[in-house]
């Protein structure tokens, strides 16, 4: 059998999972790996074997993976590295590129973009190396002369060629090696060509399939093509046609690939520019910009000490899809041990784990969003749904302290002009206010109800949203009140908060062209009002 020029990768990634699963990924996408779970470890296999592409980490226990990216270039320049980080910043991303990378990808990683990333790779290289890509064939079929004949053709045509007399021995070859095109006969013993088509599509997104029949009969070749088969031939074979008919979905598979990489390109690129946009304006703004980069430390201090308070809410919402996980896989060696463990029971266990783990991206998602200080973006916003996002990260925190939440949401609220993010974090600052107050008035009065309400409406006269937090807590003398809104005054204990969750979130509905007013008695708890405009002027 033919073998094709395998590229050697190195995986160097703390994760152990993420190692091992990337390995399994590249094998069976037709490439050596080599793995190492630290910065130094992986540049002694780097320089002890020929390494072409590295897959590298940003954050690993001992050296920076961003130096260990320097390092690999300066000994071997044309080595491709792609840069993996869980931070998704655009920051590391530029900063990766600009010292060689020829790609990045975020996590938790998406496997097409890993393969784009690598298909780029492993381009770059065939061109730095002056040689052509040559496509792998995979012939299928159970007459063995008509697949050596086939096979001789292909290879004269410089392809490389793999050979299969039934449907299982080819799915084992596209299991384990890298085919761009299956040219398989429809009828087989074990497993006909459709299904072989079929499964090759799940396993390889830009695969192509040819068919090959000796019935003439025009059902298989609309169940071919539903299937996903590029072209249908009948017996005898026409070679010419056959011919045609591979460079035609070679043809094909490269202009998916180059719109794939193009697109890629193009896309980085413009982070590239971007970045050097942004530099430029800070250069001709170096007073402004040093005043907006405090204004964004501020908001983003605010924003973490917020999420640290919330860290068991979080937790809570991490830990309940992670004790299903922990429930199948009990369940599992329960009925292994049995000997009862059937496909519907994995079938139906993986489908609870998937749900789980998308449950857990999402919160993981929605912290990491939360977080970025690069994605603030005026659009249009449900404030209901906004309001929800913030209960959703605090719930279980308010739950805990035994606070009762009532929820009275305007329905078919007009959306306002907004940044999501920045009001979410508003309504998180007042809603931890509230809950602070009520629980300093729980101190003094074992019998006294926690009870925090929220409430929106819509003011046509004004053109406004109004959204209301009040708490029934101890209320708020008259000279706290002047100063509430000062950056750093807080009155509570010093390490108990920063005293800027009441002035960022001032300037953020300022930002928004809106207003906040507050309504207190002594001792009667605390109306917070926020009136948003439905749309914000721009200069």
């Amino acid at each position: 059998m033919t073998t094709r020029n395998k590229k050697n990768v190195l995986i160097i990634d703390d994760d152990t999972i993420i190692r091992n699963e990337l390995e399994k990924e590249l094998k069976r996408n037709f490439y050596n790996t080599f793995l190492s779970s630290e910065g130094k470890a992986g540049l002694k296999i780097f320089e002890s074997e020929n390494i072409e592409i590295v897959i590298l980490d940003v954050k690993l226990p001992d050296i920076n993976g961003i130096d260990v990216l320097q390092i690999i270039k300066s000994k071997k320049p044309d080595c491709e590295v792609i840069i993996m980080t869980g931070y998704g910043t655009q920051e590391i991303a530029i900063q990766s590129l600009r010292r060689g990378a020829i790609d990045y990808i975020e996590k938790p990683l998406i496997m097409d973009e890993l393969y784009t990333a690598l298909g780029r790779a492993e381009e770059n290289l065939i061109a730095k190396e002056g040689l052509d890509y040559k496509s792998s064939i995979l012939i299928i079929d159970d007459e063995e002369e008509i697949a050596r004949q086939l096979k001789r053709t292909l290879q004269k045509e410089g392809y490389i060629v793999f050979v299969a007399n039934n449907g299982k021995k080819g799915l084992e070859i596209i299991e384990t090696n890298k085919i761009d095109v299956v040219v398989t006969d429809i009828m087989m013993e074990d497993i006909n060509g459709i299904e072989v088509l079929k499964k090759a599509k799940t396993l390889y997104h830009d695969i192509e399939g040819i068919m090959i029949t000796g019935f003439q009969d025009r059902d298989f070749a609309i169940k071919s093509l539903r299937a996903g088969a590029f072209d249908y031939i009948t017996k005898p074979i026409d070679l010419d046609n056959l011919l045609f008919s591979i460079k035609k979905a070679i043809e094909r598979i490269h202009l998916h690939r180059n719109r794939l990489y193009r697109n890629r390109e193009l896309k980085i690129s413009s982070d590239i520019i971007s970045k050097m946009n942004e530099e430029l304006e800070r250069r001709i703004q170096e007073r402004s910009r040093e005043v907006n980069d405090m204004q964004v430390q501020l908001f983003q201090t605010s924003k973490l000490a917020t999420l640290g308070e919330m860290s068991a809410g979080l937790a809570h919402e991490i830990n309940q899809p992670l004790g299903g996980i922990s429930l199948v896989a009990a369940s599992f060696r329960k009925l292994m041990a049995r000997e009862l463990l059937t496909p519907e029971e994995i079938e139906s266990g993986l489908d609870d784990i998937e749900t789980s783990v998308q449950r857990m991206t999402k919160v993981i998602q929605h912290i990491r969003t939360f977080a970025r200080q690069d994605l603030l973006e005026f659009i249009q916003v449900d404030v209901n749904a906004t309001l929800e996002s913030a209960m959703g990260l605090l719930s279980e925190q308010l739950r805990l302290h035994e606070i009762t939440v009532e929820r009275n949401y305007a329905p078919d609220l007009p959306k306002i002009v907004g940044e999501p993010f920045q009001l979410e974090q508003v309504w998180i600052n007042l809603i931890t206010n509230a809950r602070d107050a009520v629980d300093e008035k729980g101190k003094q009065d074992p019998e006294y109800e926690k009870l925090i309400t929220i409430s929106t409406s819509y003011d046509p006269g004004l053109k406004r949203i109004i959204i209301r937090v009040r708490d029934n807590g101890q209320g708020m003398p008259e000279e706290v009140r002047k100063k509430i809104f000062e950056p750093f005054f807080t009155t509570k204990e010093v390490g108990k908060a920063t005293g800027l969750g009441l002035a960022i979130s001032y300037g953020i509905i300022q930002e928004h062209q809106g207003s906040i007013e507050l309504e207190t008695n002594d001792g009667e708890g605390i109306t917070i009002s926020v009136l948003l405009p439905l749309e914000v002027e721009h200069d």
